[in-house]
């Protein structure tokens, strides 16, 4: 990696260049990261027609890469602070495009699926170290901002990864479609490794804060870290089931779009570019609470949109749902590494939590779409949220020192 300094002692702020390489390099990075995780989402039905698989196994290949990830977090977030932060994502980057080679060529369902855990557990070097890093080097009015804009970054890969594998595999083939966008990731994993400053300084911890930011002391954040923990596995259990599901219910009657016309449905993924980014504004506004109940009321109101058979309402109701939950996970994920005394336990752990939420929500939904079709799937994640909603009531409305209480 390259860079001309290390990052102030202070931490990074707008005017710094740094900031700006800083910035761009972890928009890469979550852009490569996620665009290889969810490529095989509107796959499911093409690989099920190959290697005769009905949908609740396909949806094992998103589910299988998520688990990974939650398994593997914990231990590559302790490995990045000796490591590094910037060279644990970069070569957890490297791993990952090597498995999804692997998977587009592998010959049968059971190799997929060993290629696709592969790959998920070297894509967790990204969540494990990306919001430790930012925590660590950006200065503490602006965490929130950057890992918004990071976050965004995400939400463009996943949109990305859909979308383009999509088009890819209704002119070619699936396999080549897994191929395509491993080599995509190849190549925004060398910019980002250029881009991202070489060394991270921590900023000096301050007396009764975590991580040196304005977050309340651990006693009185253990509540509020437990909250968002589960609210990142909640939430990510509905919209991870939903976008499974929704490319057998375009594919199925009255719709009966194809894999390249069905992807064009995870375009919705740029309203959650754009909550993600101004979320942080948001919080310091009205607060962390309120922040996530606004969010999660945006996803219920998107989930029942889709009911009727309209593929306007289901656009619509789909981009509600990416608005709403991105808004939750961003300001969820920086409060993570925030209220922890060490930020790579925060992220990490809130990492575990968002990707087991994913594994268990993309089976969950699929058996429901399996047993009452949309509107089984409908009913079972507006349980999901509405459970969610009850976990962010008792949130502090910030988590800021001076308005949180224990």
């Amino acid at each position: 990696m390259a860079a001309d300094q290390s990052p102030a002692p202070d931490g990074l702020r707008p005017h710094d260049r740094q900031y700006r390489r800083a910035l761009l390099a972890l928009f890469a990075t979550g852009i490569a990261a996620f665009a290889m995780v969810y490529v095989v989402q509107p796959l499911l039905p093409l690989v099920s027609a190959e290697l005769g698989v009905n949908a609740t196994r396909a949806s094992l290949l998103v589910s299988v890469s998520t688990f990974a990830i939650a398994v593997a977090v914990l231990p590559l977030a302790r490995l990045s602070e000796r490591l590094g932060r910037g060279r644990t994502m970069v070569l957890g980057l490297g791993g990952a495009v090597l498995g999804g080679v692997g998977a587009a060529l592998a010959p049968g369902f059971g190799l997929l699926l060993l290629a696709r855990g592969v790959q998920g557990a070297a894509l967790a070097a990204v969540p494990a170290a990306a919001l430790a890093w930012v925590a660590e080097n950006v200065a503490p009015g602006w965490v929130t901002r950057v890992a918004g804009l990071y976050i965004a970054g995400t939400t463009l890969g996943g949109m990305g990864g859909r979308v383009l594998g999509g088009v890819v595999a209704d002119v070619t083939s699936w396999r080549t479609a897994l191929l395509t966008v491993a080599l995509l990731g190849a190549a925004l994993t060398a910019a980002a490794a250029l881009l991202l400053p070489r060394r991270a300084r921590p900023r000096t911890r301050l007396r009764g804060t975590a991580a040196g930011t304005d977050a309340p002391a651990p006693r009185a954040g253990r509540a509020a870290r437990l909250r968002v923990y589960l609210l990142g596995g909640l939430g990510m259990a509905m919209f991870v089931g939903i976008y499974n599901v929704v490319a057998y219910r375009t594919h199925a009657p009255p719709f009966l779009l194809g894999t390249g016309l069905g992807s064009m449905f995870y375009l919705t993924y740029l309203a959650g570019t754009a909550t993600s980014s101004v979320a942080g504004r948001l919080e310091r506004r009205v607060g962390l609470r309120t922040t996530t109940l606004v969010g999660l009321a945006a996803c219920l109101a998107g989930v029942l949109l889709t009911l009727p058979d309209s593929l306007v309402l289901i656009w619509v109701g789909l981009a509600v749902v990416a608005a709403g939950f991105f808004m939750v996970h961003a300001v969820a994920s920086a409060g993570s590494a925030r209220l922890s005394p060490r930020p790579s336990d925060g992220s990490g752990t809130y990492t575990l939590a968002y990707y087991l939420g994913s594994s268990v929500g993309g089976v969950v939904l699929g058996q429901a779409w399996e047993s009452g079709a949309w509107g089984g799937t409908v009913l079972t994640a507006a349980a999901v949220i509405a459970v969610a909603g009850l976990v962010a009531a008792g949130l502090p409305r910030s988590t800021s020192s001076r308005r949180t209480s224990s």
